[in-house]
């Protein structure tokens, strides 16, 4: 098997930053709303801003660890993604599903195919 270009995951690193980014912008426009109007409680958006942005910053680095978590957390939202749309979803929809539920299982074929690569 050849092994792949591992910038895809430093490209993924830059996506998960941004998203990080943007996960705490509305972390801190709910913060205002909770405080100012009493508004519901999002602090699990800190948590998935942290998250992200140790894994982004892992990946533009190419490190193993990150690497593997993106993976395994991809991995687990493809399947739990394909799982619940057989288990509920009506019939057009869940061919959609688990189409998304496969793209979100694809990034562990460069995840084996680069890691020899990867620091």
């Amino acid at each position: 098997m050849k092994p792949s270009n591992p910038t895809f995951f430093r490209a993924l690193g830059y996506i998960s930053v941004a998203l990080a980014v943007g996960l705490l912008i509305l972390f801190l426009a709910n913060l205002r709303s909770r405080l100012l109007y009493h508004g519901p409680n999002y602090s699990p958006l800190l948590w998935m801003s942290i998250y992200c942005a140790a894994v982004g910053i892992g990946l533009v680095y190419l490190r193993k660890w990150a690497v593997a978590l993106f993976a395994v957390s991809s991995v687990t939202i493809g399947l739990f993604l394909i799982v619940r749309s057989i288990i509920e979803t009506p019939f057009p929809w869940t061919l959609v599903n688990i189409g998304m539920g496969i793209l979100f299982c694809l990034p562990t074929v460069p995840a084996i195919r680069s890691w020899k690569q990867l620091r």
